[in-house]
């Protein structure tokens, strides 16, 4: 099954679907130069898929631009529909619908990996797909790719807002600090720097991943 249909099966914001590509791109840039032997196709449907429940979270009048053309009210019932079906946490959500669309195992094992709490098992694994997947989705923010640094000091600034608590805090920096490990572990085996990881070097793979295809069990 095409991303880009599944996308639209779903109703995934346009900047959504951007934030994923952008994410399944810095894994192929990632995948088509390391050493170590990987499965790309699973990182890049991980990648693909790893955000489908995040209109849970949104506050959609945060960024207006992002509600365009269809309008705030058309968004705000897609985001009820969202609450009714897969309930209130994004991550849970975006399982259900992973489990829903019937991908396979593996990419079940890669999407669950996903995310910032997964620091720590994600750098103490031999597992390098885990690692790319997880990573990938750390180096893009809203409007495009960032350094690992300059999405950290992100995540730092809305630590410091929304968990302002001193455990919080700490926890977050112990994270940080993982994914910096991972960041070396990767791109000890590829033949790029993080540096090379830019909105440019990516722009080559973004349209042929409108088609790529999800592999799902048959039904």
């Amino acid at each position: 099954m095409r991303i880009i249909d599944i996308y639209r099966r779903y109703m995934i914001m346009p900047n959504l679907q951007q934030h994923m590509f952008r994410v399944a791109a810095v894994g192929s840039v990632i995948c088509d130069s390391i050493s170590e032997k990987v499965d790309s196709d699973s990182i890049v449907a991980a990648c693909l898929l790893h955000d489908m429940g995040n209109i849970i979270k949104f506050k959609l009048d945060l960024f207006p631009s992002f509600v365009e053309p269809q309008g705030i009210e058309y968004w705000q019932k897609v985001q009820n529909d969202f609450f009714e079906k897969y309930g209130r946490e994004e991550h849970i959500a975006t399982i259900k619908i992973a489990k829903e669309i019937g991908v396979d195992d593996t990419v079940m094992t890669l999407l669950e990996s996903i995310g910032f709490l997964q620091a720590k098992e994600n750098f103490e694994t031999a597992d390098f797909d885990k690692k790319i997947a997880a990573y990938s989705d750390m180096r893009v923010e809203p409007y495009g790719v960032v350094s690992l640094k300059e999405r950290l000091r992100d995540g730092r600034k809305r630590t410091i807002v929304h968990k302002p608590n001193s455990t919080d805090f700490i926890h977050f920096t112990e994270m940080a600090k993982y994914l910096k490990k991972i960041e070396t572990q990767i791109f000890e085996k590829t033949s790029i720097s993080p540096d090379d990881v830019t909105d440019k070097k990516i722009s080559i793979y973004l349209e042929k991943l409108r088609d790529f295809d999800i592999s799902v069990h048959k039904s």
